[in-house]
């Protein structure tokens, strides 16, 4: 295979319709690869096309940010990894005596699905500090927390909480000081909807039966921040990833990249980052997001000079194709 072979089977596999908004970048040695199809808002009479610098929702690809900022109150002492979440919410219910801070971070806890929470259709759209009282009415966990896996937002939107309430700053700011800055971004957002301005915003979109596309960009549990309203662009997710391989994140293979809980075969959550074990033993590490409209994945690897950012503002696009694609193709090079 050639390295265009690579980038095909990689739009095969999550290109719906030519009419699809997308920005994505590819590297594989000394390969790269980027492309940006269509416009940001097909309701817009003036359209804008989608660059490498147009923002997009990255939905779960949040969560390791999110993660990171925990880390980071960890580093400073200021949270352990062991902290029971009643600690920090006393008048949670009893159950949350079980729950430690782990077990939010790598989807062990086993605390309720805050979208199965009774709601009206055209009910206003929830926000983080609504989930603290959800979760105060609930009576219990799926199952015993630490016990097994289960991916789950409502821990991730109470971590944000948990931010702000550790560390006395609002989100945004606690993000972009903890964060973004360190790791050089100047493109990526915490986002309350209907407030913040998101500059070349992608807006989401629906593939129609007849083929047309609609935006249908939110829901009303589309809001909230800590299990997927970060914005951010292609070229400030490149960075992201450098970040990662650089000497200052090496901590995080000591924390976000460790293999914690099993999710499938040779795939594991660590907190925030998954991980994926390959045949001859190397890894890969991504995260993909999907929500109304948007679908997004990052990928990148310390043992192979392999990394891909798919942004895509269509709804209903499996992201985690690239990661079989990328999967198959790097068991194949170490089999040879």
């Amino acid at each position: 295979m050639n390295n265009m072979d690579y980038i095909d089977l990689i739009k095969k596999s999550v290109i719906r319709s030519d009419k699809q908004g997308y920005a994505m970048c590819f590297k594989f040695n000394d390969f790269e690869y980027s492309e940006c199809k269509n416009v940001l808002n097909v309701n817009d009479k003036v359209k804008e096309d989608i660059t490498l610098d147009s923002h997009f929702r990255l939905a779960s690809v949040t969560k390791q940010f999110i993660a990171l900022g925990i880390i980071k109150l960890v580093l400073k002492g200021k949270l352990s990894f062991d902290t029971c979440i009643k600690d920090l919410y006393p008048d949670f219910p009893k159950y949350f005596e079980k729950i430690k801070l782990i077990n939010l971070l790598n989807h062990s806890s086993g605390i309720y699905d805050y979208e199965d929470w009774e709601h009206e259709e055209n009910a206003p759209q929830v926000l983080d500090r609504e989930i603290i009282d959800f979760l105060k009415q609930t009576k219990g966990t799926y199952f015993e927390p630490g016990t097994k896996y289960q991916y789950s937002n409502t821990a991730y939107v109470l971590m944000a909480d948990i931010i702000e309430d550790v560390s006395g700053l609002k989100l945004d700011k606690y993000m972009q000081e903890e964060v973004f800055d360190p790791a050089n971004l100047k493109d990526t957002y915490v986002n309350y909807q209907g407030i913040t301005d998101i500059p070349h915003r992608a807006y989401g979109h629906i593939l129609q039966e007849d083929g047309s596309i609609v935006m249908k960009d939110q829901y009303w549990c589309s809001a909230t921040i800590g299990d997927g309203g970060l914005y951010s662009t292609v070229n400030d997710l490149k960075k992201w990833i450098d970040f990662y391989l650089s000497d200052k994140a090496s901590y995080l293979y000591d924390t976000m990249f460790t293999k914690q809980m099993e999710t499938e075969k040779n795939n594991y959550y660590g907190m925030g980052m998954r991980t994926v074990v390959l045949n001859n033993g190397k890894e890969f590490y991504y995260h993909c997001g999907s929500t109304i409209g948007t679908n997004t994945i990052i990928l990148f690897s310390k043992d192979y000079d392999i990394r891909c950012i798919f942004l895509t503002n269509l709804g209903n696009t499996d992201t985690a194709k690239i990661k079989d694609v990328i999967t198959d193709i790097l068991n194949k090079l170490g089999s040879n």
